[in-house]
């Protein structure tokens, strides 16, 4: 198999045999990227796990994470892994674009796969925010209901976009069945699809670049 056939096809790329020395060096990529899928695939376990659990709405999110974390064997565990990986991939995908930048890896022919970061930037600061908002507290009701009323501000689409997304929430709850499935299966869907196209184009526009 040709370098030139991996990096033309996608599936190819998957169980690629060569890959260029310089692509695996920790300091040209200090494995920000790795880790950034690693904190995803370790959210996207614990988060089927936890929805076997977890009811949204005004007073069922609230009572099912006490339900988790004090009655539920391993619930806290679950929970705490779920929470602190969805923290570690905010922070390590916002360094990996800082390295990107700094290694000025967004210039031709990369311009496409930057974008594609960027999306995947805002994706995962979308799903932190509305993990939060399923705690169904009333702080995340307070934060739900600030976030509604900003995107209403929108003009035309607004009260139609805050509809769609949030739902709505009380300012006791920001736990509502629209957050839940946004958070746990539409936006999940989307970066997965997302970082596979955005790994392809990272092998098929020559790997990473050198510092």
């Amino acid at each position: 198999m040709t370098q030139k056939r991996t990096q033309e096809n996608f599936l190819w790329h998957i169980r690629a045999r060569q890959v260029p020395a310089r692509a695996l060096s920790v300091v040209y990529t200090f494995c920000l990227g790795g880790i950034s899928f690693l904190a995803f695939v370790v959210l996207a376990v614990t988060g089927v796990l936890l929805m076997f659990h977890y009811q949204p709405g005004y007073s069922d999110g609230y009572h099912s994470v006490l339900n988790l974390a004090s009655v539920i064997p391993y619930g806290a565990v679950l929970r705490n892994l779920h929470y602190w990986a969805g923290q570690i991939m905010v922070i390590t995908v916002a360094l990996h674009m800082v390295r990107v930048v700094w290694t000025q890896s967004y210039r031709p022919p990369r311009e496409l796969n930057w974008v594609v970061g960027v999306s995947l930037l805002v994706i995962t600061i979308i799903l932190d925010f509305s993990g939060y908002l399923l705690r169904g507290s009333q702080e995340s009701g307070a934060a739900a209901t600030v976030a509604v009323h900003i995107l209403q501000l929108v003009p035309g689409i607004g009260v139609g976009l805050a509809a769609a997304f949030f739902g709505h929430p009380t300012a006791l709850s920001g736990s509502t069945l629209m957050i839940y499935v946004w958070h746990c299966v539409a936006l999940p869907s989307v970066a997965f699809y997302l970082q596979g196209y955005h790994f392809w184009r990272v092998r098929k526009d020559g790997g990473i670049k050198p510092l």
